[in-house]
């Protein structure tokens, strides 16, 4: 029992303590966020060292050197379609470090910039001008780019994310490195010992069924039988995996960057979002949407993935999409990231997440999981639903780990990751899916056609070839289907021109006292596009 006395004393502590922090609450909450600043500032450039990330344990960062963390980026020039009547300027960004350097690069120099960058990584927040709008401040859109290069590449769809998420009341963070060349090769036995690796090495080895059909396809392109699903590669930009067939990709940047992201002393939780992702303007009503996972969210999940929601999977639940997750700042969430990067194994990274997945399931009793994943299939394998079923419990395939969501509520409802969020109507092909879109969801993502998904601006001394972006035609009944956007299941259309680009991703209509950008266009041309997106039929 507590004695008066004890509760007198402590409730006097109490008093005293908050009339010293009544006293100068600003100076001394400045004076500490500061210290925890610059604590987390030299804990990153620290070259070599595991206890990065606040998770002992795993080689995550032993292989990497300094990291910058604790700055910023700006935006110098847009260089927009319309912009500099005279002089035509090209994009422009700068890095501004923790201790007051700039570093400015365009893509003249870009070329130049990729190796700094593949040396020493930097993730680095965008700050527009004026206060936070919609929330405290505390939940961060992480994107990530191996290199300046692939940022320009994607330069449309990187500013789109920078203006919603600002309106939408998230801090938007960009990590933008390479993975060391000596964490290019995985480590874990099991993945050395995986069917994946063992198909890369020899095709033809027993139980390589897609491996075999995959090398046939590459070596005959125009094979019927190769014709299946329309499914374009995204451009990849990056060492290629293929000097070494267990190499893995630079997928894998985005555990890092997760982890350097919520070791932020002012980041309590953040949204994943692959930089090929995009948001649909105008985005009003998806503004509400933006904190939903963090905010909301009953079952206080601290990590969330997008299930599939494919019917032929509905008992594996583990088969979730790598390309956008929420993750809140908990020492298992940080131990989830870290497992996920020392699981690496195959040139996507979902391969090895599916499997972190069951191994935290296992540990959390929702199944029994002894590495079925990597011993019995390859990524293409369990990649591929359409071919799947016919090879489930086959002389060569074991079978699929089950895990239902079900079965998670059933067995595991404490677990701390939720792999049962559902994918929302807009995008989803399916008639059971639920009445509203999800959060993750405001986001889309579908690869196009190389051949006719860039487009190219044209400033002094140079060019830039930027990705183009496709929407559900659901979001816009008045334009046509075009057949170059991936996906057989909704029906899409591309953003073609320059002027429709910019329009559609909110570029044209964002506001320039927030987002000068250097030399924007003239308000005027700007009101007459953003008009005629608006008035069309």
């Amino acid at each position: 029992a507590v004695r008066p006395v004890d509760s007198m004393r402590s409730l006097a502590c109490a008093l005293a303590v908050a009339a010293v922090a009544v006293a100068a609450p600003d100076a001394t909450a400045a004076a500490s966020d500061a210290e925890a600043r610059r604590a987390y500032v030299a804990s990153w450039a620290s070259a070599n060292s595991q206890a990065r990330g606040g998770y002992v344990g795993h080689d995550l960062f032993e292989h990497f050197g300094p990291i910058d963390v604790g700055c910023r980026i700006e935006i110098d020039h847009a260089g927009l379609h319309r912009a500099n009547a005279g002089r035509r300027r090209p994009p422009t960004i700068s890095w501004v470090y923790a201790d007051g350097q700039r570093l400015r690069v365009d893509p003249l120099n870009a070329p130049r910039m990729n190796s700094l960058f593949a040396e020493r990584p930097a993730l680095c927040e965008y700050v527009p001008v004026g206060p936070p709008r919609n929330a405290s401040g505390e939940v961060a859109l992480l994107m990530v780019a191996n290199s300046p290069t692939y940022l320009f590449r994607l330069w449309l769809l990187f500013l789109n994310k920078l203006l919603f998420a600002t309106d939408a009341g998230l801090r938007p963070f960009v990590w933008v490195g390479d993975l060391p060349a000596a964490a290019r090769s995985p480590t874990n036995p099991a993945c050395l010992e995986s069917l994946e690796v063992r198909c890369r090495v020899n095709h033809t080895a027993e139980g390589c069924v897609l491996a075999r059909g995959r090398a046939r396809c590459h070596m005959h392109p125009n094979n019927p039988a190769c014709a299946e699903r329309r499914l374009f590669q995204s451009h990849y930009d990056g060492q290629s995996p293929s000097n070494h067939l267990a190499d893995v990709s630079n997928h894998y940047i985005k555990m890092p960057a997760t982890l350097a992201t919520l070791d932020a002393p002012d980041v309590a939780a953040l949204y994943f979002e692959d930089l090929d992702t995009t948001v649909h303007w105008p985005w009003a009503a998806s503004v509400p949407l933006a904190l939903e996972d963090h905010h909301n969210n009953a079952s206080r999940k601290d990590v969330v993935f997008n299930s599939q929601h494919d019917p032929d999977f509905g008992h594996a639940q583990w088969r979730t999409r790598s390309s956008k997750f929420y993750a809140r700042d908990t020492p298992a969430v940080r131990g989830f990231f870290a497992r996920w990067f020392a699981n690496r194994c195959a040139f996507k990274d979902q391969y090895s997440l599916w499997h972190t997945i069951l191994q935290f399931a296992d540990k959390a009793k929702c199944l029994k999981y002894h590495g079925e994943l990597f011993r019995d299939f390859t990524y293409d394998d369990l990649r591929n639903t359409r071919a799947f079923p016919e090879r489930r419990g086959s002389e060569h395939h074991g079978p699929l780990p089950p895990l239902s969501c079900a079965q998670m509520r059933e067995r595991c409802p404490d677990c701390f990751f939720d792999v049962c969020k559902l994918r929302g109507t807009t995008w989803c092909g399916h008639k059971n899916c639920p009445p509203e879109p999800r959060t993750m969801n405001v986001f889309f993502h579908a690869s196009i056609d190389p051949q006719h998904g860039t487009t190219t601006y044209s400033f002094d001394g140079g060019e830039l070839e930027v990705e183009k972006a496709c929407f559900p035609l659901s979001l816009d009944p008045t334009r046509p289907k075009t057949p170059y956007c991936e996906g057989n299941k909704e029906a899409r259309f591309m953003a073609d021109t320059k002027d429709e680009l910019e329009t559609v991703l909110g570029i044209s209509s964002r506001d320039r006292a927030r987002h000068a950008w250097g030399d924007p266009p003239s308000v005027a041309d700007a009101d007459d596009v953003v008009a005629a997106y608006l008035s069309r039929e």
